[in-house]
């Protein structure tokens, strides 16, 4: 794995990064694509015969082939060229998109050269059709659209081994590799038998297809039908390797019935993959893989820690009881292991002691123990910060500060030689040390009586080099003379190492000495390479006042000092260092560039930036900042590289503006560049000097980008480059969702002459300011913005600046607001989700040729300003606040035939009077609960189908006959179709109203406006109450034919739904007629009472009551 790494490591930096892997993450969209693409083509049924039960996911890497990717869309592009068909953007063909499919590819290790495969096809993508016959295959690519086919011959190579060879595992083809390809299948066909497969045997192809049974040995083809995912099985041979695409590599584990006998599986595991979690899958769990995860989760269970108590202070009882002493100057040794202890103050009081134990403590200061006769001190598993504290222990043999907190490798390790330089054995381990691979030979170049430092004997070949590098830490004469030269201009090379690295290699040019008591040679020296001497401190430098190129790279500084007279500095570098503060530069005014990449930087806002006005160049790497703040000063700034950090806001790029000069920018390794959304435009943006950015040139279509996408401007450029011509009279539809836009400046439309469809979804856009010069649009989409208003009540600041200004040589007048209408042939518009609560201030009225309204989503309270809608034909009022619908609302849309007023709050139905062309009415997830508002609908005769499901008075379904009784012509209720037999039904439940001895009133006084060959009679004597008996179990009152999840969004179900039709048909009651008067039985919940009923006579009651009960007991016993 390591190796491969390293190769595909190798293949980015000798491509230049035209080649490039990218290893996913669970939150990366392509990667859960991937994962359940894989996990889908995987069936455990087609390795019954090799004990595989399930498949793991490792990790998923991304290829980013920028020659084969090119190769490819050229290849594509040749094909869907075409004038012919439908008209598409560009002319270009997109039905190509059909024959695109994702395959598998896997190496087959008897070919020659076939292992190799996934390590060549990433960077060189397949073998064509040729090689492939040379190598005595199918002269096609070959590919499969299922992993055990694609994997089929490694298994059986890796089988053949295990019978030959005596492996460790059971199972030597545990762990694979797969590629995914995008392969252009094109015309395709089966391939024929006995026929070898190449473009001569098939000549009108593109690629040809064997299904599974045909690929599998002739002795399992009769076991290859046991799934069904079998018959969809089959491996493709592609015979134009350019139109095969390698995408992704994944690396897979397959899981088996055989344990893993690996000690080290976990550990392989964890390395693998990063979320095991997200990426493993189980197909079938047998008993023998229970067994094992319960004893892998016993191994993996985390030590059971007993809490011990927290001792705030050291009493000296406590002290005597642990101690086994009588008084506190008897103690010698004491053991303090494990008490939470935060300070350790009363043991000054312990005048003899001489052994002290106080490990896994609070401590993070051992000030407490300064001057005491201590030989012996464990200090480690504790929070300790510095050493300090550790003077005066003069006696002090044996000290033990690991797994502590130290870092300053240099201030602890003088601490060490000044007051505790008898030191015998030193344990340093596992700090935070900077610098950590040089501390060895540091300590014990400081520590001559030094025998044992972490564990290890200290022998005598290290104290000399120890030795050496210790008196190699200051800069001397000597060093000065062999690393210093007189050049004074730098030669012209193409290394990009600084200038006094190339000074250094390249120049004999060395400092003359005339004599001893010369000290002119100091001041002819301009060049100083001081890289790797271990320096501490920079010293005796004070008489270099000509050096102008100095480097300091990879020693132990801590500060920056000693250079205050070298003012003629242009070149500093004193990177891989452990310098904390940014300090020691004030008198460095001439200095140009400046290297301080991996050092110990917290902030940078020192003002020290600020003295050196001549700075163009300034490299931060690999520090600790999380601000840039103090760079806003360094004004002549050409070049900064301050990637690797701790930056995660990104609106610290504001404090760069200042920096117009800045051209070259990188920030590459910080939080924010993972982590804020287009990042790279953000940057591009604000700071518009920039030539290129982490290491990437910018391009000018990055600038252009960048500008819309945070400009948040709509205009013909930014047209222009998101559908990448500027042929703006072919241009049909122009579809821009998500781009933040918040203004619309296409100028007076002319270009866009042809436009019919807008969709600006998802933007910012307050009004339709900009839109208004789109004369012919006939479709406009603007859900999820922030309208407001049809045109701006200030005046249009985005189009015109002053009253009666032109654009581009047409007069645009302000009074166009007020009354004038605007896109008059604007036929469709969604509104919704747009927080609208005004419909009258919306300027509807300025929008005469509308028929399709969608508002659905809103804060809408009062159906209003829909007076200048005529030819409204659809409207959507779905999910708003409305109570009440008035006379008013309505009173000019009769030309209305779809309303949808769905998930609102209405009671009532009331003010669709007017509406009489309605045919289609969605009232559901209301709050409409009296059934006498139903006779309300009487008026809508055109009324073909209509939804008042989720409502108080669909709860028990009563309204249903109500409705196909007073509404002859409806077609389908709350989704459900209305068939004869139910209105037949219908009609026999109010059967009152044909009974042909009811006393005759006055026909004209008595009747309701109704549905024609319908009359209703309001009597005036007292109406008398007619009960329905129902049987308890019919599906008017079920959730099997009316649930929630049948009620779909705009209108409810308006699917035919025969099934649910036919059962309620069966099963609403009775056959016959099916009145009956119960006026006493007020205890049954099946009972419905209706009014306007008239009286029977005796004869005709007795008979109805007979049938009725006749029928009810047939129905109870057949139940």
């Amino acid at each position: 794995m390591a190796d491969m790494m390293v190769k595909r490591l190798l293949v980015e930096l000798e491509t230049g990064g035209n080649v490039r892997f990218e290893d996913g993450q669970p939150s990366d969209t392509w990667f859960s694509c991937c994962h359940d693409l894989v996990l889908s083509r995987f069936c455990a049924y087609d390795y019954r015969n090799v004990g595989v039960v399930g498949i793991k996911i490792h990790r998923i890497i991304r290829i980013h082939n920028r020659m084969l990717r090119t190769r490819f869309d050229k290849s594509i592009s040749a094909l869907s060229d075409t004038t012919k068909g439908e008209y598409y953007p560009g002319a270009k063909n997109t039905s190509y998109k059909k024959s695109l499919e994702y395959l598998f590819w896997n190496s087959d290790p008897v070919m020659e050269g076939g292992a190799l495969g996934s390590y060549r096809i990433p960077e060189e993508g397949f073998l064509d059709a040729e090689t492939y016959k040379e190598l005595n295959k199918e002269a096609a690519v070959p590919l499969s659209n299922s992993i055990s086919l694609a994997d089929r011959k490694r298994i059986a190579f890796c089988s053949e081994r295990k019978n030959t060879e005596d492996l460790v595992d059971d199972c030597p083809y545990r762990y694979g590799q797969l590629i995914v390809a995008k392969a252009h299948l094109g015309k395709s066909d089966v391939a024929m038998d006995n026929v070898q497969i190449s473009k001569q045997n098939y000549p009108r192809m593109d690629s040809v297809f064997k299904p599974r049974k045909k690929c599998l040995p002739k002795e399992k083809k009769s076991e290859s039908d046991g799934c069904e995912c079998s018959a969809r099985q089959c491996e493709w041979y592609i015979f134009d390797n350019s139109l095969v695409l390698p995408e992704y590599i994944i690396d897979f584990e397959y899981i088996t019935k055989v344990k893993n006998p690996c000690p080290f599986q976990h550990f392989h595991d964890d390395l693998m993959s990063e979320q095991p979690q997200r990426r493993t899958v189980t197909v079938v769990k047998t008993s023998e893989q229970e067994d094992s995860d319960s004893e892998s989760d016993i191994i993996k269970m985390e030590p059971e820690i007993r809490s011990r108590a927290r001792i705030t202070c050291l009493q000296e009882n406590f002290l005597l009881a642990i101690s086994h002493c009588g008084t506190l100057n008897d103690i010698t040794d004491l053991n303090l292991h494990g008490n939470g202890l935060e300070s350790l103050a009363e043991l000054q009081e312990l005048v003899h002691l001489k052994r002290l134990v106080v490990s896994f403590n609070e401590l993070t200061r051992l000030d407490d123990l300064s001057g005491m006769p201590l030989i012996q001190l464990d200090a480690s598993y504790n929070k300790i910060y510095t050493l300090d504290g550790l003077k005066g222990l003069y006696q002090l043999i044996e000290l033990d500060v690991s797994w502590n907190r130290l870092v300053n490798t240099r201030e602890e390790l003088s601490i060490l030689r000044k007051h505790l330089s008898t030191l015998q054995t030193l344990d340093l381990r596992n700090n935070p040390w900077l610098k950590a691979k040089e501390l060895r030979l540091r300590t014990i170049g400081r520590l001559k009586y030094l025998q044992t430092l972490d564990g290890k004997q200290v022998e005598e070949e290290e104290s000399a080099l120890a030795l050496r590098c210790a008196a190699g830490s200051r800069i001397s004469q000597l060093s000065i003379m062999t690393f210093a030269r007189t050049d004074q201009t730098v030669p012209r090379s193409l290394s990009l190492g600084d200038s006094a690295h190339i000074i250094t290699s390249s120049s004999r040019n060395r400092p003359q000495k005339m004599a001893d008591s010369d000290a002119r040679w100091y001041s002819q020296i301009t060049t100083i390479n001081l890289d790797n001497q271990h320096i501490t401190k920079l010293s005796n430098l004070d008489r270099l006042e000509s050096l102008m190129w100095a480097s300091f790279n990879n020693n132990d500084l801590t500060r920056i000092e000693g250079l205050d007279n070298c003012t003629n500095l242009l070149e500093l570098s004193l990177a891989n260092n452990c310098i904390a503060h940014l300090d020691g530069l004030s008198k460095l005014t001439f200095l140009e560039r400046l290297d301080l990449s991996h050092n110990c930087l917290t902030s940078i806002d020192s003002g020290m930036l600020g003295a050196m006005p001549a700075l163009t160049s300034l490299c931060l790497e690999s520090n600790q900042l999380n601000s840039l703040a103090g760079l806003q000063r360094c004004t002549a700034l050409t070049e900064l590289y301050i990637g690797n950090n701790n930056i995660s806001n990104i609106r610290e790029v504001f404090l760069l503006k200042p920096l117009t000069n800045l051209v070259i920018l990188d920030m590459y390794g910080n939080p924010m560049v993972t982590s804020v959304e287009n990042y790279r435009l953000f940057v591009i943006y604000h700071l518009r000097s920039l030539k290129a950015l982490d290491g990437s040139a910018i391009e000018v279509q990055e600038g252009t980008l960048a500008k819309d996408t945070f400009g948040g401007r709509l205009t013909v450029d930014y047209v222009a480059e998101k559908l990448g011509h500027a042929s703006f009279s072919e241009i049909r539809e122009l579809d821009l969702p998500n781009n933040a836009i918040r203004v619309v400046d296409l100028g007076t439309g002319e270009l866009f002459i042809n436009l019919r469809s807008v969709n600006l979804e998802h933007n910012n856009l307050q009004s339709f300011a900009g839109l208004v010069y789109l004369v012919n649009l006939r479709v406009l989409c603007l859900n999820h913005n922030h309208i407001e208003c049809i045109l701006p009540r200030a005046k249009p600041q985005t189009l015109v600046n002053k009253k009666n200004m032109s654009v581009q040589g047409k007069h645009i007048d302000n009074s166009v607001q007020n009354s004038s209408p605007v896109l008059e042939n604007l036929e469709v518009l969604h509104l919704g989700y747009n927080n609208i609560k005004d419909l009258a201030s919306l300027q509807l009225h300025l929008l005469p040729s509308l028929k399709a309204l969608f508002l659905q989503g809103n804060e809408i309270v009062k159906v209003e300003g829909l007076d200048g809608l005529h030819d409204l034909r659809e409207l959507v009022l779905d999910k708003n606040k409305i109570k009440q619908i008035s006379e008013t609302s309505f009173s000019n849309q009769w030309n209305l035939q779809e309303l949808h007023i769905e998930e609102n709050r209405l009671k009532e139905i009331s003010g669709l009077s007017s509406l009489e062309n309605m045919m289609r009415l969605y009232m559901g997830s209301n709050r409409i609960a009296d059934q006498m508002e139903l006779e309300k609908l009487d008026s809508l005769h055109n009324l073909c189908e209509i939804s008042l499901a989720n409502n108080p008075i669909a709860r028990r379904m009563i309204h249903r006959i109500i409705l196909v009784h007073r509404l002859p012509r409806l077609l389908v209720i709350d989704g459900i179709p209305v068939s004869e037999e139910e209105r037949n039904k219908a009609e026999l439940y109010f059967i009152d109203q044909t009974v042909s001895n009811t006393p005759p009133q006055n026909p004209m006084s008595g009747m309701e406006t109704g549905l024609p060959g319908i009359l209703h009679y309001k009597p005036s004597v007292q109406v008398k109450v007619t009960n329905m008996q129902l049987n308890s179990g019919t599906t008017w009152g079920s959730n099997s034919a009316y649930g929630d999840d049948d009620i779909v969004l705009r209108g409810g179900p308006r699917v035919k739904r025969q099934t649910q039709a036919r059962d309620i048909r069966q099963n609403f009651g009775l056959t016959g007629s099916n009145l009956i008067s119960q006026a006493n039985n007020s205890n049954s919940r099946s009972q419905y009472t209706y009014l306007n009923q008239t009286n029977y006579n005796g004869t005709q009651a007795s008979e109805l009551m007979e049938n009725m009960s006749r029928i009810n007991q047939q129905r109870n016993n057949k139940r």
